[in-house]
């Protein structure tokens, strides 16, 4: 199982807000831990309220300083404060650092968590997703067209804007001579396994160069 540690100022309401939500909707594969660079000690009580009433508090979530943490292996630390990100110290062991931050609700009133809360849950987890299980895909020519399996942190709403993108215009991934060659674009497929199947005179060759520009994928 991955470790990841989720690092912070005080360790009183971002951090242990991620790190509950990281090991409510991830426990199958990750197990997360939080600290504090200067931990406060203390475990804000609108936090505490927030994940009471979600259901995923465990007792074990409190305020600590790194010193606690620092000589355990992690396989990824996230900063979710500036500060944090800026005093980061050196790991014992070679380990991968992300930054994502978000706005400290300290000292606001609970909607302030709720909201810390749905952004960690919509930001911080599927970037965290992405690290752990990049998206790949796979591109086969078929007798009608190409056919193009992606797997991994792949959305298929994402699936579904990068074609819209390219149906509108919006998308300067290839060439209008290219996209003429496109008779059809179907999507298929979940969350994590999305197929999208282009039919036409187009080439795997094209393709993959347009997928290689998206920035929708990147």
């Amino acid at each position: 199982m991955k470790k990841v540690l989720i690092l912070c100022t005080g360790n009183s309401c971002r951090s242990i807000i991620a790190e509950a939500l990281i090991n409510a909707k991830m426990g199958d594969r990750l197990f997360a831990q939080s600290s504090g660079v200067k931990a406060s000690g203390n475990v804000n009580s609108y936090a505490k309220k927030l994940l009471d009433e979600k259901g995923i508090w465990r007792e074990q979530y409190h305020s600590k300083t790194l010193d606690t943490l620092i000589n355990e292996p992690f396989d990824l630390v996230v900063t979710v404060c500036d500060h944090a990100h800026e005093t980061c110290p050196v790991f014992p062991h070679p380990t991968p650092k992300m930054h994502v931050g978000f706005e400290d609700p300290d000292g606001k009133g609970y909607e302030a968590f709720e909201a810390t809360y749905h952004e960690i849950e919509a930001i911080l987890l599927p970037k965290i997703e992405e690290f752990f299980n990049p998206i790949a895909q796979q591109v086969v020519q078929t007798s009608t067209g190409v056919k193009i399996n992606f797997t991994g942190a792949v959305a298929k709403n994402k699936i579904f804007t990068m074609v819209e993108n390219c149906k509108t215009g919006q998308c300067a991934c290839m060439s209008d001579t290219t996209k003429a060659k496109i008779a059809n674009m179907n999507v298929t497929g979940e969350d994590g396994n999305v197929e999208l199947t282009l039919s036409g005179e187009i080439s795997k060759a094209e393709i993959e160069e347009a997928l290689a520009k998206s920035k929708v994928l990147s």
